[in-house]
């Protein structure tokens, strides 16, 4: 079982190292990346984590896949993680870092979902300045997603809240109000 004080310990260091330097962004990207890739490809994952293993050899997969893609303090921490035994904590001091910075700067983070024929660049800044300016927070963008199932419109996930305004939604709505007879309290 991995321990938490562990994945905070690097986090933090790493928090506090983005911050001095001004990289935090860069970090935060570049260890979702890593995440990414080792959450979509197991055969990467049981490498890098594998004892038997030399570290040079991890050390170096890890310069193959990733190359100069990554800031070199976060290529520094990878190494760092791989001389201390530490590469399966990867997911968890990612998970930590976005902890501590969303608590630290009060950062508040969404996840949306658009239709499929949407393209989301344009869509995704104009929902993330909105939101900045609804509740006076950073608001991050930390998934965009496609749904085939939505006809129009977006839904979004603000913490554990899901914000539905999709077509399917308002008229789910609707119908509800006119099965119950119009009833809505504002009469």
């Amino acid at each position: 079982m991995k321990s938490i004080e562990v994945a905070d310990r690097y986090s933090e260091a790493l928090y506090e190292l983005g911050k001095e330097e001004g990289i935090l962004d860069g970090i935060q990207t570049d260890l979702g990346e890593v995440d990414r890739v080792l959450e979509e490809n197991d055969v990467f994952f049981t490498f890098l984590t594998h004892p038997l293993v030399p570290n040079e050899d991890k050390k170096g997969i890890l310069d193959d896949v990733f190359g100069e893609s990554l800031l070199q303090e976060t290529r520094n921490f990878l190494k760092l993680v791989v001389e201390k035994d530490r590469e399966d904590y990867l997911p968890l001091i990612y998970d930590r870092l976005r902890k501590i910075r969303r608590d630290e700067e009060e950062i508040v983070e969404v996840e949306v979902t658009l239709p499929p024929d949407f393209s989301g660049e344009d869509i995704v800044e104009e929902i993330e300045r909105r939101l900045t300016d609804i509740v006076d927070k950073p608001v991050q963008i930390t998934d965009v997603s496609q749904d085939k199932e939505l006809i129009g419109g977006i839904r979004l996930k603000v913490g554990e809240q899901v914000i539905d305004g999709s077509v399917r939604a308002r008229l789910e709505g609707l119908r509800d109000y006119v099965i119950e007879g119009g009833s809505d309290g504002r009469n």
